[in-house]
């Protein structure tokens, strides 16, 4: 993993020229996927996705340009650092999330087509609730996606706040938020630490620390190397630290009728969902991702 200025030089050391010059046939969109696939970072249409982030987000080129000798340098390290395994989203230095670019790094996690279903589902109520105005709470917030999703899609009639206990994170989300004209506050805070001392939300949303390294094999942690640990991990031996306290604190963080949504752990939903049962909330709903997951929770405070 690059994870540190030695193993940038090295790569900026490397001879691009001559790099560049052994693929010569590297000049156009559709080369670049070739050459990702002969390189063996990736195959079909994933490579067709990555050579596009490579040709449009970092040689910033138009549909139709071919790639020139001047850009021989950055190509070449960015298929270095691609070979290795960084994201493509964290080499570019932006993700898209609901359309909107955001700002990311390795202090955040990269925003994922589950966690948009999961922030598509409390829109959908958003738009059907009668409360005016509307309280949202997002915790874990990251670099802002859910948050400034939420507030760019409904403007001054909705008061969104994110918190995370990870200040680099929520520098992150500030920086996205002006760019976004996003007006999102943004607090630092250990929701696991404390109960959170703010007035009753309407709606709260998490996409929370809830990968078990006992349920997912080594090759995908492989592939999460170079995301925070502290986003992907719950700290100690409860893989469910997250659930069990929002299960059992969270009717403090809503109104009566409230709704928490929640991302889960696939292999564990119906723990989770067992958990927050046992706490007493009401009409709580599991919902299956894109890719047939048990992915999504939603309980109302009752």
């Amino acid at each position: 993993p690059i994870d540190s200025n030695r193993d940038l030089d090295e790569l900026r050391d490397t001879n691009y020229s001559d790099i560049y010059r052994s693929a010569m046939d590297i000049r156009s969109l559709k080369d670049i996927s070739h050459w990702i696939q002969q390189e063996g970072v990736a195959s079909d249409r994933e490579a067709d996705s990555l050579a596009r982030w490579v040709y449009e987000d970092i040689l910033r080129l138009k549909s139709g340009e071919l790639l020139q000798e001047k850009h021989a340098e950055k190509f070449s390290e960015t298929l270095q650092r691609l070979k290795r395994g960084e994201p493509i989203q964290y080499i570019a230095g932006h993700a898209w999330f609901f359309g909107y670019k955001l700002m990311v790094s390795p202090d955040v996690l990269i925003p994922r087509p589950e966690t948009e279903e999961l922030t598509a589902w409390l829109i959908e109520d958003i738009k059907r609730s009668d409360c005016h105005p509307c309280r949202v709470l997002d915790i874990g917030t990251g670099s802002g996606c859910i948050a400034l999703t939420v507030k760019k899609k409904f403007g001054d009639p909705i008061d969104v706040v994110g918190i995370d206990i990870s200040q680099k994170a929520l520098d992150i989300a500030r920086k996205n938020s002006d760019a976004l004209d996003a007006a999102v506050q943004f607090v630092e805070m250990d929701f696991l630490d404390r109960a959170v001392e703010m007035e009753p939300f309407n709606f709260v949303i998490s996409n929370p620390p809830y990968v078990s390294r006992q349920d997912i094999p080594e090759a995908m942690q492989q592939d999460l190397r170079f995301e925070p640990e502290g986003a992907l991990y719950p700290e100690g031996e409860d893989v469910d630290v997250f659930y069990r306290t929002m299960a059992q604190r969270g009717k403090g963080l809503l109104n009566f009728e409230g709704v928490v949504y929640l991302e889960l752990n696939e292999f564990r939903a119906s723990e989770i969902e067992q958990l927050f049962r046992q706490a007493g909330w009401a009409d709580i709903e599991i919902r299956k991702d894109m890719q047939g997951a048990s992915r999504m929770l939603r309980a109302v405070n009752r």
